[in-house]
């Protein structure tokens, strides 16, 4: 889901720990370098959702508050990353919407949980924003940027200020829009896995995005005069893109229409 980017904007301080690292990351299958040790992570994602907290106002209905605790937890018991403490929490807004915060943090709009038909579509979206972390898509995200800064700095000096700085800033941009995507399409993915491992009906997510796709129909992806944004600007992909992938995950496979309605 779409995070606050201002919110965010300390993490690569917060984050920097000076030293590289590695480790196999087991919800992404992948063997990961990291400058981010976990202490710095969860320090950093403390740091931000005390500051949310300031910010936002949090839902005082608690049986509201406990639903969703409840639902996140029981999620967080099976994911790829329990040795983390996870905290959710629903912000008074109405906006359909949530985010998660490194180290384990998750907030939840109240117009999204109220969108929600039942249980499993809640703990779909719960799941989703398990996903980034424990893919650790916001560190990744943050570090990716510092690296780009440090090959933007470097072009810079060679250039003296030519053209070649701008076009080194448009390609570093458009590939981050890009693993952004991808890593929504990966949360997406874990976020079955974990809602079918906590006893959820992973296929409630298919129609939480059709219900939100029919919601935001009139100014997702639409630009005056119902032209289509371009998807290279894009830091989501379109709903049918992540029907698709969830069919995937669901299935093995999704039907013909799915791969014929998705962007690629």
């Amino acid at each position: 889901m779409r995070s606050s980017m201002k919110r965010l904007a300390v993490v690569p301080v917060l984050l920097a720990s000076g030293c590289i690292g590695t480790n196999f990351n087991l919800a992404t299958q992948r063997q990961e370098y990291t400058i981010t040790s976990t202490d710095k992570e969860v320090e950093a994602g403390r740091k931000l959702a005390a500051q949310v907290e300031r910010e936002l106002t949090l839902v005082t209905d608690e049986p509201v508050q406990e639903r969703v605790r409840r639902i996140g937890q029981r999620l967080a018991a099976v994911c790829d990353r329990r040795e983390l403490v996870y905290s959710f929490a629903v912000v008074k807004d109405d906006e359909v919407n949530a985010f998660s915060l490194p180290g384990g943090y998750v907030f939840v709009n109240e117009g999204l949980v109220k969108l929600a038909a039942n249980d499993d579509e809640l703990a779909a979206v719960l799941a989703h924003e398990i996903g980034h972390v424990t893919a650790r898509h916001a560190v990744k995200r943050f570090e990716s940027q510092l690296g780009a800064q440090l090959i933007q700095l470097a072009s810079l000096a060679a250039a003296r200020q030519g053209p070649a700085p701008q076009s080194v800033g448009v390609a570093t941009q458009s590939m981050q829009l890009a693993y952004a995507r991808q890593d929504e399409l990966e949360a997406d993915r874990l976020a079955v896995t974990y809602t079918t491992a906590a006893g959820f009906d992973s296929k409630a997510m298919l129609a939480f995005l059709d219900r939100m796709q029919e919601k935001d129909r009139t100014r997702s992806h639409y630009m005056p005069g119902r032209v289509v944004r371009p998807y290279y600007a894009m830091t989501h992909p379109f709903v049918p893109e992540r029907r698709l992938a969830v069919k995937e995950a669901l299935f093995g496979v999704a039907d013909y229409l799915d791969y014929l309605n998705s962007p690629d």
